[in-house]
């Protein structure tokens, strides 16, 4: 007699509706004893021109780019300019010099040139736009303090022990804007502090910090870039 196999029964778990996940910021939320009045025309911009952001960080990479690569063309290279057989009668192919791109050691054919210019244009209100953009994304995080970081002196413990104070010492990049060159020298040992002057304040900068220092002279700097 054949066997009959035993049906096996599986009972499917009703998956939960709703799942509770724990996400963590990276970015700390600033204490409220640090934050002070922000422009408006700064820090509080109606829409988040994400375009604008994007075009504007590939047009600052593009500007880096200095162009140095070189290479010789045949009138560079190293070599005699004598015709290496006469015109006619030999059968071969008629050559002018050896320095010439089909022979070997001769020059580079159509090779690169230090003149060339990598730079990509956005347009002045695009730029602006990014700039109060991203601006605008720090202070919706309750990123961005106002603070002079005043140092007796070039010091890098004393401004470490400044930045604990305000709790930012443990965040991945602190971005300090001020025209005090005391805080640029005492900044220069720490890997996860990054200083720039208002003038050099760039928008890769701003949406790649965690939380961004100001000094008071900078704030003002700045708001005379959107006026």
């Amino acid at each position: 007699m054949a066997e009959t196999k035993k049906k096996v029964t599986t009972v499917k778990k009703a998956a939960p509706k709703s799942v509770k996940v724990a996400v963590q910021s990276d970015k700390k939320v600033v204490k409220k004893a640090y934050k002070a009045e922000l422009p408006a025309s700064l820090f509080n911009s109606e829409k988040i021109y994400e375009q604008a952001i994007f075009d504007s960080i590939i047009s600052e990479r593009a500007s880096r780019r200095q162009g140095t690569h070189q290479v010789k063309n045949r009138a560079a290279v190293s070599g005699s300019g004598k015709k290496p057989w006469r015109q006619k009668g030999t059968g071969r192919a008629r050559a002018s010099s050896l320095r010439s791109p089909i022979f070997v050691g001769g020059g580079r054919a159509f090779g690169p040139q230090s003149n060339k210019n990598y730079s990509l244009k956005v347009n002045k209100k695009a730029k602006l736009a990014a700039f109060v953009s991203g601006l605008t994304l720090l202070a919706r995080d309750n990123a961005v303090i106002v603070d002079n970081l005043e140092l007796s002196k070039i010091s890098t413990k004393e401004l470490l022990a400044k930045l604990t104070q305000l709790s930012v010492n443990t965040l991945k990049h602190v971005l300090i804007v001020t025209e005090n060159e005391v805080v640029y020298k005492s900044a220069a040992n720490l890997s996860n502090v990054f200083t720039t002057r208002a003038a050099s304040l760039t928008v890769e900068s701003i949406i790649g910090a965690d939380v961004m220092i100001v000094s008071n002279e900078s704030l003002k700097l700045l708001e005379g870039k959107v006026k």
